[in-house]
């Protein structure tokens, strides 16, 4: 039986309106505006006797013990951060049940309160009709009904009210968009339709998205665009939808591949579907971009019509528009066509090389093309599947394997259907390199490589078959073939997503300054997709490494706020875990470390022990976690670890040894240049070995700050050289850290 709680209370819901775009913008201001806050709102709960259950990264959940105390809270809130900085916040309080279940909040009341925040503005305080109901006689509050909203997930309607005191925003009830319902519930076998076209979305090649960040001057010379969903007015439009959104798809793809435009990402226009929004608004909502293009599609058996609409955002204006007819085949010249008008209209100049690349057609077979839709969602399942930050054999999780063999599957069934489809070919070298990576299958990565070579032949311009192959070399470890694919790949299209996060990802250790600059440009390209969250894990990587705690913290928690346990939580509870660590803040250590075991990610054991030892000097207590660990994953590695809690807590010396000496000889053959391996030389009292790797590593991982509490290293700590290759270590981080600030600062990164 689980650990179960009941109570009724008031419930806040907070969040920082565009805390995504501070961050892309300036970082280190993202920062001070986060301190802010949460200092504020500690204080201020403690004040009203609220509590503080859970940090989504850019907001939180509190709850309180009346209605009143809650409102006052809030009230409070807004008004002192409205004060320099100011924190754009935005509230929503209902009154409901809680339910604790293993330290998980859960219930109704919180869902609801949920959904009344995400309607809010900066500086709104909105609230349902039970908070009303309690304060609507006392003279300080004064509130606004703004009519009733239909929330999803929310059976009944409710009605929602503005606290319309002095200093607070009212806003209008057609300004409104949260999380509601759709005004026109579609069947499930459209909702299957438009789940897989998003999915399609969310890795289709260069997706370029304008910072946030700039004036209204910049972004007209970027030539930015978004290209609207496109609205299906065909009489049959369940079984004529997957052509409608293939035509907005196709378009979009051309667009994308005119270095000189800059397309919004499909996924982040997607919500504008069916939207009333003014043209102005959601321009304003996507960053403030130049043009949007919007259009209407009607077919009727094999013929044809489509609407299109080119409007000055800024203005307001059509610049163009066009009605285009024919027979369905015309499709793909169709789209061609109208990408070059849109280059024309936008004043953009079309190289020779574009040219050909916007006149290359993925498939004619319809078929195949929905086949490919329905692997490519069944891939982001799979890789998105929540998983251990411990990599296990896929064959120890036989749903896992079950959901590769069927993705694996659906891509033979493309390549059955079009086998010249070079992204067919890319899908399956990805589906196959994950189960490499979830091996070991040795001989696999060949597979990978075979089908990734063919990819290239077919489609010698695909940055994502040359990703492939770099992935390949990366495995093999052959660094230098690894960067040259990737630079291959960049230099046939510079915005496209995977080759930026790519060359994000290799750089983490080797080039941090190039790691923040790509996995940043990776953040604009692509802000909102179900990658987005595993690019922040990557990018607090980055900052871990450069020992930048703060921005590694910020990055890991916005993962976290935008994940939803998944395996980029799993990465990112686990950073967290390092990062506390290094920061000498055990008790952050555990408590995540405590969340991501009850996520299911055991992995996490290993620095809750670590932390018990080293900073606790409980090494008993860390030498049963040890163990708890290895019952649970025997093929761990770093037993070492365990034995040094072992001995130091005078617990089973033998068990010790045995466990030092198999993993001292394991190191040496896998990893003869390692942090690890340079401490058990220094444990076993080999200096002239500890020194010479350590003259060698790259510090990665927050290591000059682990260092210094590791008792691995306790022979070397009076050596002067030992104490001068740490701090020789740490200058260098630091200087990196000033650079990247710097050119953060300047706007360069």
């Amino acid at each position: 039986m689980q650990n179960q709680s009941r109570h009724l209370a008031a419930i806040l819901f907070t969040d920082i309106v565009g805390y995504t775009a501070m961050m892309q913008q300036n970082e280190a201001y993202a920062v001070t505006i986060m301190k802010r806050y949460t200092s504020v709102l500690q204080k201020k709960v403690s004040a009203h006797s609220g509590q503080i259950l859970n940090d989504y990264g850019d907001g939180n959940l509190c709850s309180f013990p009346s209605a009143t105390e809650a409102v006052k809270c809030a009230a409070e809130l807004q008004l002192q951060l409205q004060g320099d900085p100011v924190v754009p916040l935005r509230i929503g309080l209902h009154v409901g049940e809680l339910f604790f279940e293993d330290g998980k909040v859960m219930g109704d009341g919180v869902n609801v309160a949920s959904r009344i925040q995400s309607l809010g503005q900066a500086n709104t305080i909105l609230f349902s009709g039970e908070i009303n109901n309690k304060i609507k006689n006392r003279p300080e509050f004064k509130s606004l009904s703004l009519g009733k909203f239909e929330f999803k997930n929310v059976d009944e309607p409710v009605e929602v009210f503005a606290l319309a005191n002095e200093g607070f925003i009212v806003p209008k009830k057609e300004q409104l968009s949260g999380k509601l319902k759709e005004v026109q519930k579609r069947s499930s076998l459209k909702k299957v339709i438009l789940a897989t076209v998003v999915a399609l979305l969310l890795v289709a090649a260069a997706f370029l998205y304008k910072n946030f960040s700039g004036n209204a001057d910049d972004i007209r010379k970027e030539k930015t665009i978004a290209i609207l969903p496109f609205k299906n007015i065909s009489v049959n439009k369940e079984e004529n939808e997957p052509f409608c959104v293939g035509v907005a798809l196709e378009l979009q793809k051309k667009v994308e591949l005119l270095g000189a435009l800059i397309p919004i990402a499909p996924q982040s226009v997607e919500r504008f579907r069916d939207t009333k929004m003014s043209i102005a608004d959601i321009a304003r909502d996507l960053g403030g971009i130049s043009y949007i293009l919007q259009g209407n599609v009607l077919r009727d058996k094999n013929r044809f019509k489509i609407f299109i609409s080119l409007v000055d955002a800024i203005s307001g204006k059509e610049k163009w528009s066009k009605e285009y007819s024919g027979e369905v085949e015309d499709i793909f010249v169709l789209q061609e066509n109208i990408a070059q008008k849109i280059a024309s209209e936008m004043q953009v100049n079309i190289t020779p090389d574009e040219q050909n690349r916007i006149s290359r057609v993925s498939t004619k077979n319809t078929k195949a093309l929905d086949a490919y839709n329905e692997a490519l969602n069944a891939y982001v399942t799979l890789v998105y599947t929540f998983q251990s930050t411990y990599s296990l054999s896929i064959l120890l999780n036989p749903k896992l394997y079950a959901d590769y063999l069927k993705t694996l599957s659906l891509c033979n069934r493309v390549l059955e259907l079009d086998s010249s489809m070079a992204e067919g070919y890319v899908l399956k070298a990805k589906t196959l390199l994950f189960k490499y990576k979830n091996g070991p299958f040795p001989g696999l990565l060949d597979s990978v490589m075979s089908v990734g070579q063919k990819a290239v032949s077919l489609n010698n311009n695909s940055a994502d078959a040359l990703i492939i192959l770099a992935s390949y070399y990366q495995n093999l470890g052959d660094q230098k073939s690894t960067e040259l694919f990737l630079q291959k790949g960049l230099a046939i299209s510079p915005n496209n997503f995977e080759v930026n996060w790519e060359l994000g990802k290799y750089y983490t250790v080797s080039d941090p300054e190039k790691s923040v600059r790509f996995l940043k440009k990776s953040l604009r390209l692509n802000p909102l997709s179900v990658w987005t969250p595993l690019v922040y894990q990557n990018l607090g990587n980055t900052y871990l490494t450069i020992c930048d705690f703060e921005k590694a913290e910020l990055c890991f928690k916005k993962t976290i706020a935008l994940s939803s346990n998944s395996s980029a939580t799993a990465f990112a509870i686990f950073g967290l875990a390092v990062t506390y660590q290094r920061m000498n803040k055990p008790d952050s250590v555990f408590k995540y470390a405590d969340w991501g075991i009850r996520l299911g990610d055991n992995n996490v054991i290993y620095f809750k022990a670590e932390t018990y030892c080293y900073l606790k000097n409980d090494c008993a207590k860390a030498a049963e976690l040890y163990e708890n660990l290895w019952n649970k994953i025997h093929e761990h590695n770093y037993e070492h670890r365990w034995a040094i809690a072992l001995w130091k807590a005078d617990k089973k010396p033998a068990l010790a040894q045995q466990l030092f000496d198999s993993s001292f000889a394991r190191e040496k053959v896998n990893h003869p240049i390692s942090y690890d391996l340079a401490g058990m030389y220094a444990y076993k009292g080999d200096k002239e070995n500890a020194y010479r790797i350590l003259k060698e590593i790259d510090w990665e991982w927050g290591m000059p700050y682990l260092i210094k509490i590791d008792p691995l290293f306790d022979n070397l700590r009076n050596d002067k050289e030992f104490k001068d290759l740490v701090q020789k270590a740490l200058d260098k981080k630091t200087k990196l850290r000033e650079k990247i600030q710097k050119m953060e600062d300047a706007g360069e990164l």
